[in-house]
């Protein structure tokens, strides 16, 4: 990545940098806001570039940016209620399914909580954890489909608030009653007779929490076996907090990592009733929304190193134009889908010899376990051809696939079409293919950390033109922003794409009041344009596209 070709080209136009206490601020002109997307992901090698450090080592890219393309959501992988309540959502809001399944999967991983495990092997078992990021712009539905996933927990968590206000409406009344009775105990000067009974504080049971502080956290958790899902409708406040320092106790990095696994968690209080909270296993579900450019800013090298972002399961579709649709999630497939909830809810854990609650272990069917052998020992062979980001990642996916196939016996069982005793080997191969879909969307995503300015150029405006339904004309571009100014610079831009390989042009026949044809980019993949010459022998880039008539002036621009 060329650091000062960066910075020139950001002065040529007019942005302006300067390191204010170890940070570096952006100051960009009117019509120009397109430059704090494009310095985002660069922004400590900008800063150590500034404050005059040496640049450190890149890593190698995970992959060439342009040869995967996004993968159709696997919906039918998933199992029959979910993928049903998935396709509707998706197609009612106007997103792309993944949008939906991701936060999904972890409101189900949170039904479940700690009351399952997946056993590989005696010592080696997995939790229905699922830590997951839908990566969108803004204005890709990336709330909406959050709520459609969220909406079950949610209502589950209103009848818990309503219970509790009841249970506290009762305490006050009995407080108030030992309070009176307590007081007259002690007067009473009989210390043979034992003291009232002091009634105890009811507790509100949290599915789901919005707060991202490990003492909160810490202090739910200890109160009830079975968990949390932290919600957050954009992740980056959660990303940034990451690593701050908290009067002087370090970061909450190592926390958040450790809970992942549903480690033990261990909170020293300075104030409170409790000043020591140790919750044995804290077991956290995470969702959000990000938009990219915040996503590849938060997600530092530090983040990659620490295996953080190899935690996090990612969903970037291509963005598409929204139009609207009368398509509506109908009341038995939300019916279904909440039946399912209510199922996994209602799962108890088992028992230790001194009557703690554990997770109950489910093992794998002996076809299952086959299944597992194959898999394992190919996944593995795949990570020897992986850089170290990719790897680590690969990593995290062999434990996520025995998550989802857990998720998905329990989801089976919840309807009576599947085993509630063991995971039963189609439930494992569906988990499989969603751990090859989520593999493709790492590589896809992971290629953004490393990819150059020219590559980020050529990306940007291929995510344009598929918004405009996969076509476009200079004039379009010049439409869209004030980046492109002049007919001949958005032809050239245009025309990466052509050298790219992402597309070609065609020729729109002129409309019946007669004139040139019209030069069209078109996006491979994109077949409703006739990409043939209007006349024989005529080659598709014949036509000028300065000859078009590009004297009307459009006074609203937009944003790439």
């Amino acid at each position: 990545m060329d650091i000062v070709k960066l910075l020139k080209e950001a002065e040529a136009d007019g942005v302006r940098l300067r390191v204010v206490q170890d940070e570096l601020k952006v100051g960009v002109p009117a019509g120009k806001e397109h430059w704090l997307d494009k310095l985002a992901p660069h922004k400590e090698a900008i800063l150590r570039h500034i404050q005059g450090e040496p640049a450190e080592a890149e890593l190698p890219p995970a992959e060439p940016p342009d040869v995967l393309r996004y993968l159709p959501f696997p919906i039918d992988a998933l199992p029959p209620v979910v993928g049903d309540y998935v396709s509707a959502a998706a197609t009612a809001i106007g997103c792309d399914p993944s949008f939906v399944a991701l936060p999904l999967l972890a409101c189900l991983a949170r039904a479940i909580g700690n009351a399952r495990v997946i056993r590989i092997k005696r010592k080696w078992t997995e939790s229905a954890i699922i830590w997951a990021a839908i990566v969108g712009k803004s204005g890709t539905h990336k709330s909406p489909a959050m709520k459609a996933a969220v909406t079950f927990l949610e209502k589950k968590q209103e009848q818990a608030v309503t219970k509790y206000r009841d249970a506290m409406t009762r305490y006050d009344e009995d407080k108030a009653r030992y309070d009176k009775q307590y007081t007259e105990w002690k007067r009473s000067k009989k210390p043979h007779e034992p003291p009232p009974w002091e009634p105890e504080p009811p507790k509100c049971l949290r599915y789901l929490t919005t707060d991202i502080t490990i003492e909160a956290l810490a202090v739910r958790l200890s109160e009830q076996f079975d968990g949390l899902i932290v919600i957050r409708d954009e992740l980056a406040g959660w990303l940034n907090g990451m690593g701050e320092y908290k009067g002087g106790k370090g970061s909450d990095a190592g926390h958040w990592l450790s809970m992942y696994s549903a480690a033990p968690l261990t909170v020293d209080r300075k104030t409170g009733l409790k000043q020591l909270i140790h919750v044995p296993r804290a077991a956290v579900s995470i969702v959000g929304g990000i938009q990219p450019g915040i996503l590849l800013s938060a997600i530092g090298r530090e983040h990659r190193q620490d295996g953080l972002c190899a935690r996090l399961l990612l969903a970037k579709p291509e963005p598409k134009p929204v139009r609207w649709t009368e398509g509506e999630i109908d009341e038995a497939t939300e019916s279904s889908m909440g039946a399912v909830f209510d199922h996994l809810l209602s799962l108890e854990p088992a028992a230790d010899a001194d009557g703690n609650d554990i997770p109950f272990p489910i093992d794998l069917s002996p076809e299952a376990k086959d299944r597992w052998v194959q898999f394992y020992n190919q996944h593995r062979a795949e990570m020897a051809d992986l850089n170290e980001d990719l790897a680590s990642a690969w990593a995290k996916l062999e434990a996520y696939t025995a998550r989802f196939a857990l998720i998905f016996q329990l989801c089976l069982s919840a309807t009576d079409s599947g085993s509630s005793k063991v995971v039963e080997e189609r439930a494992l191969r569906s988990a499989i293919t969603l751990t090859e879909w989520f593999g493709n969307e790492a590589k896809r995503v992971y290629a953004l950390f490393h990819e150059t300015l020219e590559e980020q150029d050529v990306r940007e405006l291929e995510e344009l033109v598929h918004r405009k339904g996969g076509r476009a004309t200079p004039r379009d571009l010049m439409r869209s922003s004030r980046k492109w100014e002049r007919a001949d610079e958005a032809e050239a831009a245009l025309q990466k794409l052509v050298d790219a390989g992402r597309g070609s042009w065609s020729l729109q026949p002129p409309s019946g009041k007669g004139g040139r044809p019209t030069r069209v980019f078109v996006l491979n993949g994109v077949t409703d344009v006739d990409t043939t010459s209007p006349n024989p022998g005529e080659s598709n880039g014949s036509v000028n596209v300065n000859a078009t008539d590009n004297s009307e002036q459009d006074d609203e621009w937009g944003e790439l």
